[in-house]
């Protein structure tokens, strides 16, 4: 057996050749011969088979090994291990390693000065190619091949003109060199092939044109030996032979995930402006903050760059803080000065040893303490007092007369809001003492890349350059993800980078992550377990922040799993350069690994509330240990119950430490239970006793009464309770039970939780109709053009008429079975006018069979035309007059029958049997389809073929207007002209479009061969929505009716599924929704998708706004609602006319992080960001102010009402209330809720709301700062607020995928489920009517009146329902 890559991927046994007609398949076999003789993870398969894998990925990649063995006749050659799928291949068998060995022999036939064997052996090797190695697969599979292929090229192309066959070779040369602009060898060869031929000019052109696109696409030269080979070629001197190529190289020039140190200066490049900057700032400044995000290089900037490019007037002291800063500082000092002295009693002592160790020399001589990392400060350090401290003794240290210390301090962006709690290091830090690290340039880039390269004797291809700078402008933080790159691409090449073994190594996108996946791949069950718990122990979690490094002891893996395994596990991670190990401590290389690696994303997100309880286990065994295992610092009570319950479910997961402690733990509270046992028995004697005389001392019958009552209450609200529960649950499984339900419980127990569970259900989308439960299998569905009637075709033979109405059937038309028993109904169509419904049947076979057509008149149920044929297919199509059908018949004919006069014309034209046609909506033109030839498009009237449709497998034809919608399983649906023109397309899915609808309203329905079925707009070819009511390949129809808003589907599951309004009110993004805002009876929502939305206030869509260059995170209406201002991530921001739907303005600015609010003045004349820090911008004109102070960091911004004040609020937890005409803070408020994520203001202007991560809503006073109420119900962080235009109530909006109404009257919450996703925007429409978005792409409109909600419960669909129409009892 032979596998076959070097181009579309082919098995061929004996001599037949076997290819796969699957897309799915044939990826599936490339993958596995990809990785021959190894296990692949189902989960690898399935992140190649899918973009977006369905809830099936794991049963369809076993169903496709298995056809695959079917198929191909692998048998055993593919077998299941705990690792994965392995494909068994033999030596020998695989063309890509026949390609290899060619390649290696004529290479070394080079070397052995034998060019004629070597030019017949690469022939050979490049004849084995017939295409792009791996089609199938991603490119970075294929891109070691490729590259081997054009360095082969390029060999053979050495040795053929050491042959002297210039002319020979010419041809594909230039094919080569045209395709590979950069590759300068190529270019090298193809001119002295030219020159050789004596086409001097030619040669010449060669270089010139390979010069230009050099200097105008990368900006560099071209290098030494093109330049030299021109200069040869200018002098008309012979062309001097290529010197042999440098078989050794240098160490690696590049440092991969981890920091440049400050002896490695020599190799860092790219960052001389701020290297420059910093300096001049650090010689001014005694305290300097040098501010980036994660990944922008700022750490290897104050190292190598600072710290490693000081003269011999510094000396320079690198640390980071640590879980113990003090303990660091101290260590750094001692280190310097070799004394140790205490600097919580002395905070002075650090200036006075750094003097006296620097007394005896120079003057001039200055110390330079660069703090790195100092968000470890607050991520790490559980002591605010001992942060105190440290940064008291760095201020100290360099702030005051004599002092000899400068202090540079590294901070994450994300962290400016932790330093802007400290007062001193705010003034420290103010006026121009703060650096900037941004992204670097293109010339940076070209620096970082090159110079490395060239100190170290290595050579950059330019296809490669210009690869990476366009990768890394399209990648924020992407610094170490670029260093990790070039390490991976220095791994894979040899003297000279290459553009092919950066591609193998994933790349900027994906070398940090595909570095960790084959180390994880390659370990053991065993191995990759230690791998997670040392990776997540490893991690510090973010609170409001993004997850950071958090270094260790080596002591707390001990337990995790045996020391060979952690040992051998932290071995690779070092090897690979993710993990960095220093005598007792291992800490994560850099933070872009927790940001890159996908898998280790789930690790922390997935469960992370246990997470935390883990954490929190481990800080607690930490400080118990420290006390001398003091029984003070054991568990007890909730802590010890919570504890013990993750351990028990997490086995294997405590360390060492961690299972010591749980059992003291226990022990001693056992010990107490004793104790308390002991004394419980006393108090149960006297209890008894004090009982005895209480009911003596009672009057018998009066508390027996109220008892009896009181009993009766708590049962009843109990009950109560668990039905509005039952309700919540059922919404998605069962809604003909949630509505009733949920009513019966309101009416038991009025309070907030039935209210809720009320209000939920009321507010969920229309329920789904299912009909034909215990009927047959269902071929065929079509909808009248009322919409009130749907006609289904049965596998019995018989026409069903359901009236979805009443849901039930209206009318069986069985004559069918009269002309062809036995056979199946396949299709039904009503005319236009809905009063005749046309049908045929045909016996069971894969094609054409006996059968008939009917047509009936539907207001007397009678049939007034019927045929039968001898073979039939099962393709019919109804003229829209009810006048005529036209039927595939036998030889690839269609018959068009005239209904009234019997007669029949044949339309010829097609070979095979044709299986699907339509009629246009006049009637004027009929196109049919076979699956197997092109469409055919007939002018109905004379029966001459007019047009063609260049499209093969066709399945499914319809028409939108006078245009033809063809579907395939393959390229999906695409429509057409008349003449064959493509018009457009609806962007094809992961999944087979199995089945396709008649367009209708502008909509079109498409099902996959998963079940789903999505709703499209056909104009702008986008997704409204996706409904999962088929199973798996078990779609047979579908049809849209009352103008795309009615839904059927049909199929072998029996039940016909039916929506009534499949397109939801505010229907539309694809992606979630960050904000929403609500004005003048319009509303706006910002989507991920990257487009702003218009809608009514009862959801109907009026406009999109799209051209966004990423996603929305906010909108703000003016106060007149006549312009809305649009703000995306990447600090865009746009002005739009709402009226005209046209952008007005539109700029981009440099954020400190990514944008997150946006807010109009309340006068109109200005706008106001966040983004990470405050921005301002006076409008109409877009000029950009700025606020005074220091860098004040916000995440969400308000103005009040009156516009006097603006309020903003930050991760640390802080709300700034900012006057706007003084320019400056009057007040800062500490919320103590950890990040807060939303701000909202009461419309009098008297209180603000904050949202918290903590869980919790605060409202407070804004004049005096004073905390009103905190409001808890959010079982996960909130992140959204409104208030009610009363000021009455207010709205939150949670992670925990619910919303919570407040009546701030009485402090009591009402919460609404029905999200499925994190709640990001919540807006009132009215006092009573609520509108919220989610991340789950839904918008949902709440009403928040029980009458509306019973009423629209009652209405849809549950008139016998007992609770309809009764009266709530008392409670």
């Amino acid at each position: 057996m032979r596998f076959r890559v070097l181009g579309p991927i082919v098995v061929a046994a004996g001599e037949g050749e076997t290819s796969l007609r699957s897309a799915k398949q044939r990826t599936l076999l490339a993958m596995l011969v990809r990785h021959a003789n190894t296990p692949v993870s189902a989960q690898r398969l399935i992140e190649v088979l899918w973009e977006v894998p369905p809830a099936s990925a794991q049963e369809n990649v076993r169903l496709y090994v298995h056809r695959l063995r079917r198929a191909l006749g692998l048998g055993d050659r593919i077998t299941r291990r705990p690792a994965g799928y392995e494909l068994t291949i033999e030596p020998g068998e695989l063309d890509a390693d026949r390609f290899d060995q060619l390649t290696a022999d004529g290479e070394r036939a080079i070397e052995d000065g034998d060019p004629q064997k070597a030019a017949d052996l690469l022939a050979e090797a490049l004849g084995l190619w017939r295409g792009p190695a791996y089609p199938d697969l991603p490119g970075q599979f294929g891109a070691r091949l490729d590259e081997a292929r054009l360095r082969a090229a390029e060999a053979r192309a050495a040795a053929e003109l050491a042959l002297g066959r210039h002319t020979g070779v010419i041809g594909w040369l230039t094919e080569l060199a045209e395709a590979n602009p950069y590759r300068e060898p190529l270019h090298a060869k193809l001119m002295t092939a030219l020159y050789g031929a004596s086409r001097q000019a030619e040669a010449l052109e060669v270089f010139r044109r390979a010069r230009e696109r050099l200097v105008d696409d990368l900006g560099i030269e071209p290098g030494a030996e093109l330049r030299g080979l021109h200069e040869t070629m200018l002098q008309g001197a012979p062309p001097r032979e290529a010197a042999p190529p440098r078989l050794s190289r240098a160490d690696c020039p590049y440092r991969g995930l981890m920091a440049y140190q400050p002896e490695h200066h020599p190799w860092f490049f790219g960052r001389d402006h701020l290297v420059g900057l910093a300096t001049r700032r650090i010689d001014r400044h005694p305290v300097v903050g040098v501010f980036g995000a994660s990944g922008s290089g700022k750490s290897s900037l104050l190292r190598a760059g600072v710290a490693g490019g000081l003269d011999a007037s510094w000396r320079p002291i690198v640390i980071t803080p640590t879980a113990h800063p003090m303990a660091a500082l101290t260590n750094a000092l001692a280190s310097f000065t070799g004394k140790r002295p205490d600097l919580v009693a002395d905070p002075a002592a650090f200036d006075v040893e750094v003097r006296n160790a620097l007394a005896n020399g120079p003057d001039d001589v200055r110390v330079l303490l660069v703090v790195d990392q100092l968000e470890e400060l607050f991520t790490l350090c559980a002591s605010e007092s001992e942060r105190s401290q440290f940064i008291g003794v760095l201020l100290d240290a360099a702030q005051g007369p004599h002092r000899r210390t400068r202090v540079v301090l590294g901070v994450r962006a994300d962290f400016l809001a932790h330093v802007t709690q400290h007062p001193g290091l705010v003034r420290a830090l103010a006026d121009e003492a703060t650096v900037l690290v941004g992204p670097p340039s293109s010339a940076d880039l070209r620096d970082i890349v090159l110079r490395p390269a060239t100190t170290s004797g290595l050579s950059v291809a330019a296809d490669l350059l210009a690869t990476v700078l366009a990768d890394v402008d399209a990648e924020p933080g992407a610094l170490p993800l670029l260093s990790h790159a070039l390490v991976e691409t220095w791994q894979r090449s040899g003297t000279e980078l290459t553009l092919a073994a950066y591609r193998a190594g994933g790349g900027v996108r994906g070398a940090i992550a595909q570095t960790a996946e084959r180390a994880f791949d390659d370990f053991d069950v065993t191995e990759q377990q230690a791998m997670r718990r040392i990776l997540v122990r490893l991690t510090a979690f973010g609170d409001g922040t993004e997850d950071t490094r958090r270094p260790i002891r080596r002591a707390e893996l001990d337990g995790i799993a045996e020391d060979r395994v952690i040992d051998g596990v932290l071995g690779r991670l070092v090897a690979e350069r993710l993990v960095v190990l220093d005598e007792d401590t291992a800490e994560i290389a850099h933070e872009a690994l927790i940001r890159a690696w996908p898998r280790l994303q789930r690790w922390l997100s997935d469960d992370r509330s246990t997470l935390l309880v883990h954490r929190r286990l481990t800080a607690a065994a930490h400080t118990w240990d420290e006390l001398d295992r003091d029984e003070g610092a054991l568990y007890r009570g909730a802590q010890l119950v919570i504890a013990s319950a993750w351990a028990q479910d997490h086995p294997g997961e405590l360390n060492t430490a961690e299972e010591a402690f749980l059992a003291a733990s226990r022990e001693r509270d056992e010990a107490e239970q004793v104790t308390v046992k002991r004394r419980n028995r006393l108090l149960t004697r006297l209890v008894s006793i004090m009982s005895v005389l209480l009911l003596l001392a009672a009057g018998g019958g009066g508390v027996a009464w109220w008892q009896s009552r009181e009993a009766q209450l708590r049962q009843r609200i109990e009950q109560a309770h668990q039905n509005a529960l039952s309700a919540r649950g059922l919404v998605d499984t069962a809604p003909d039970l949630a509505g009733p339900l949920a009513m019966s419980a309101y009416r038991l127990h009025a309070d907030d939780d039935t209210r809720g569970a009320l209000l939920s259900t009321a507010s969920a989308p229309r329920r789904r109709i299912e009909l034909n439960a215990d009927g047959p299998p269902v071929l065929d569905v079509s909808v009248s053009h009322r919409g009130d009637v749907i006609a289904t075709a049965d596998r019995d033979g018989h026409v069903t008429l359901w009236e979805p109405r009443t849901r039930s059937r209206k009318l069986l038309l069985a004559d069918h079975n009269a002309f062809t028993d036995g056979g199946y109904a396949r299709q039904a169509e009503f005319s236009e006018d809905d009063r005749y419904l046309a049908s045929n049947a045909s016996l069971p076979a894969l094609g054409g069979s006996r059968g008939d057509v009917v047509v009936w008149d539907l207001t007397t149920g009678k049939a007034v035309f019927s045929r039968q044929f001898d073979v039939i297919t099962a393709g019919l199509a109804f003229h829209p007059a009810g006048t005529s059908f036209a039927v595939g018949v036998a030889g690839g004919a269609v018959e068009v029958w005239d209904v009234a006069a019997r007669t029949s014309r044949t339309f010829r034209g097609h070979y095979s049997e044709v299986n699907a046609l339509a009629f246009s909506p006049d009637g004027s033109l009929l196109v049919t389809a076979n699956g197997k030839e092109h469409p055919l498009v007939w002018d109905a009237a004379s029966g001459a073929r007019i047009g063609e449709i260049p499209s093969l497998e066709v399945n499914n034809v319809v028409f939108d207007g006078m245009t033809i919608g063809t579907a395939t399983l393959r390229d999906g649906v695409k429509f057409w002209d008349v003449s064959g023109k493509l018009l457009s397309d609806l962007p094809k899915q992961g999944a087979y479009a199995w089945e396709a609808s008649e367009p209708v309203g502008g909509r079109m329905a498409v099902a996959d061969e998963d079940g789903l079925i999505t709703i499209w707009d056909v104009r702008t070819g986008r997704p409204i929505t996706t409904y999962r009511d088929r199973g798996r390949t078990e779609s047979r129809a579908i049809a849209l009716g009352r103008d795309g808003t009615l839904l059927v589907s049909g199929g072998y599951g029996r039940i016909v599924a039916v929506r009534e309004d499949a397109v939801p009110p505010f229907t539309g993004h694809s992606g979630g929704i960050n904000d929403i805002d609500v004005s003048h009876g319009t509303v706006a929502s910002a989507g991920d998708d990257a487009t702003v939305r218009l809608w009514n206030l009862d959801g109907t869509a009026l406009a999109t706004l799209d051209g966004h260059s990423d996603r929305v995170e906010s909108v703000s209406f003016s106060p007149d609602g006549a312009r809305l201002a649009a703000l995306t991530r990447d600090h865009t921001i746009s002005i739009w006319d709402v009226a005209r739907r046209e952008r007005l303005s539109s700029l981009s600015y440099s954020g400190l992080g990514a944008s997150t609010d946006i807010a109009f003045q309340p006068d109109g004349r200005g706008i106001v960001t966040a983004s990470l820090g405050r921005f301002r911008w006076s409008l109409p004109e877009l000029e950009q102010g700025a606020f005074s102070g220091g860098p004040y960091i916000a995440s969400a911004v308000e103005f009040t009402p009156d516009g006097r004040l603006l309020i903003s609020t930050d991760p640390a937890g802080g709300a700034m209330l900012w006057d706007l005409a003084g320019d400056r803070l009057e007040r800062r408020v500490s919320t103590g809720q950890g990040d807060v994520r939303d701000v909202a203001i009461s419309p009098d202007g008297t209180r603000f709301a904050t949202a918290g991560a903590n869980r919790t809503v605060k409202v407070w006073d804004v004049a005096t700062g004073a905390e009103l109420m905190t409001l808890t119900g959010h079982s996960a962080p909130v992140v959204a607020l409104a208030f009610s235009p009363s000021g009455a109530a207010l709205a939150s909006g949670g992670e925990d995928d619910a919303v919570v109404v407040w009546d701030l009257g009485t402090r009591s919450g009402t919460t609404l489920t029905g999200h499925t996703g994190p709640v990001q925007a919540v807006a009132f429409t009215r006092e009573d009517e609520l509108v919220t978005g989610a991340n789950d792409a839904r918008i949902i409109r709440w009403s928040l009146s029980v009458a509306d909600a019973e009423n629209r419960i009652c209405a849809e669909g549950y008139p016998r329902s007992e609770v309809c129409g009764t009266t709530r009892p008392d409670s």
